[in-house]
């Protein structure tokens, strides 16, 4: 075990020769009880005589006397109404308008866009718009008046949007062959459930 120590102060040897050691001669002098000598570089402090406190007495105001005047009434008055709101004209609803196609066919009737001008205004608004499409039963073929019923719902819906109503407050239904319904018509309404 010793050749470990050996060899391991060997390697450390060259290392440990550099190191320099400083020695400060005040600090060893004042560990022996001698005070240095006072030098050009060191100045002490200038003296500082303390101060007499003075004592100031804060005298507090005099209270002042305030005679209190009595509050004075305000004059009775009648209290005043708030104003009357004007009345609110609310348009009557509008009925349904029909509008009525040719036989077999989704092309818009000539005085169609005349019948849905008041319409338009009311629902220019801010109202929705239901189309509701109808077209006659085929017995050859069963899709038919589902598909003309939605071409003559596009119809309609074109000449509102041309009339101003938005398109996103229109409702078009194609509703084919129904009983109790003129199979060549579109009623047209306000409110989602208004053209049934």
């Amino acid at each position: 075990m010793k050749p470990i120590y050996l060899a391991l102060l060997l390697t450390l040897a060259p290392a440990l020769a550099s190191a320099q050691v400083i020695i400060h001669q005040d600090a060893l002098q004042q560990l022996a009880g001698v005070m240095p000598s006072m030098t050009a570089e060191r100045v002490s402090a200038p003296v500082v005589r303390p101060v007499a406190h003075v004592v100031h007495k804060h005298v507090a105001p005099k209270p002042i006397a305030v005679v209190a005047k009595p509050p004075v009434a305000p004059a009775l008055t009648a209290p005043a109404l708030p104003p009357v709101a004007p009345p609110v004209v609310v348009p009557a609803p509008l009925a349904p308008v029909s509008v009525g196609f040719a036989p077999h066919s989704a092309d818009l009737p000539l005085g169609a866009a005349a019948a849905l001008q008041l319409l338009c205004r009311q629902a220019g608004a801010g109202g929705l718009v239901a189309i509701d499409a109808y077209a006659p039963a085929d017995s050859s073929d069963k899709s038919a008046p589902m598909r003309l019923s939605l071409s003559r719902a596009m119809a309609v819906r074109d000449a509102l949007v041309a009339c101003g109503v938005p398109p996103s407050h229109i409702i078009p239904r194609a509703d084919g062959a129904v009983a109790g319904h003129g199979p060549d018509t579109a009623i047209v309404g306000l409110g989602v459930g208004a053209s049934k």
